[in-house]
């Protein structure tokens, strides 16, 4: 319209009058308002036919999306945790054990159980073998109160650290003892009741032969209170913190004849556990083994007689087990039988 208007004042701008100029700017012009007047008036009901095809889309395609997602997280765990905090993985985790059981308290019960048996446990033990060779005391008479084994007791197994110090206790109170089970720096706990002169902090009562991490040889100290004593150690600097160590180590005890029982107890989540006891020479007639062991499969034993001349007995159990479970020997001496 500006250019009608300039090529009408202008001279030579007469081949410009030829053309519908005015007529094309009068039409872009009037166009251009009836596209913005529309648009205002339209903008409310455009809006909601963009939600409403929205919706379409995404009830058309939920399943699909549904299925995604839930694959995603199926085949990619890790990626759970950017996403959700615990508090909602441990919803997801009580629901999917719901559905799986058909009850959603036993399910609940149950994840709060494990929970607090494996996620809080401090170390996780694998391929743990422990060996134990019991044989007379020498020092305390052969028989009757005050008559003794000595079990010498090795341990060996695989682990992650959660401390770089290694703490192997002996105790005659049983609440330090119970306290033990559960301080995240101890390492193998005892309990030796007092008997005559003899408690946990004498020497013949607990003594902590070697101790090895991967192989190498470690020093203890010995410290010694009113009543009980510790054998402290250090893995050094040469272990990470988040390395896997394979740590064994010997220890000897004083066990009570009359006592009639020995006990192994596993502390740790463990993986594939096995432990054997041998007691020739000892005056027992019959060895029993008594197992604790939280797990769904039978542990595997294994008896030679106390007429063999290496009287022995091995349980063994391959998988996982539970903390607060473990195994008991205990025995009928030959004095005690016609």
């Amino acid at each position: 319209m500006l250019l009608a208007h300039w090529a009408g004042g202008t001279a030579g701008g007469d081949w410009l009058d030829s053309l519908p100029v005015m007529e094309v700017g009068s039409a872009l012009f009037t166009t251009g308002l009836i596209a913005i007047f529309f648009e205002y008036i339209d903008q409310a009901d455009a809006e909601a036919r963009a939600n409403q095809r929205l919706r379409k889309v995404l009830s058309e395609e939920a399943p699909a999306i549904r299925d995604a997602v839930v694959d995603g997280f199926a085949f990619a765990p890790e990626s759970l945790t950017n996403i959700a905090s615990k508090q909602t993985l441990d919803r997801i985790i009580e629901n999917t054990l719901g559905i799986q059981l058909g009850d959603k308290e036993l399910a609940a019960d149950a994840y709060q159980d494990l929970k607090e048996q494996i996620i809080g446990a401090r170390q996780r033990w694998e391929d743990a073998h422990v060996s134990v060779a019991l044989t007379p005391w020498k020092n305390g008479p052969a028989t009757g109160n005050g008559s003794m084994f000595v079990a010498t007791v090795t341990w060996e197994y695989r682990f992650i650290p959660s401390s770089p110090v290694l703490r192997f206790s002996c105790v005659s109170d049983l609440a330090a003892y119970r306290e033990l089970l559960t301080d995240p720096t101890s390492t193998a706990e005892w309990y030796f009741g007092t008997i005559g002169d003899l408690n946990a902090a004498s020497p013949e009562a607990f003594e902590l032969v070697h101790i090895t991490a991967n192989g190498r040889p470690l020093t203890a100290r010995r410290s010694v209170r009113k009543d009980g004593q510790t054998f402290t150690c250090s893995l050094g600097d040469e272990v990470n913190a988040k390395d896997e160590v394979t740590i064994s180590y010997t220890y000897r005890v004083l066990v009570q004849r009359h006592g009639h029982m020995l006990h192994l107890d596993l502390a740790q989540p463990t993986k594939d556990f096995r432990a054997e006891l041998w007691y020739g020479d000892c005056g027992i007639r019959r060895m029993n083994v008594i197992d604790y062991l939280s797990g769904p499969r039978q542990p595997r034993y294994r008896h030679l007689e106390a007429s063999d001349p290496s009287p022995s007995v091995e349980v063994a159990y391959e998988g996982w087990t539970f903390p607060k479970g473990g195994v008991a020997f205990v025995w009928v001496l030959d004095e005690e039988l016609p």
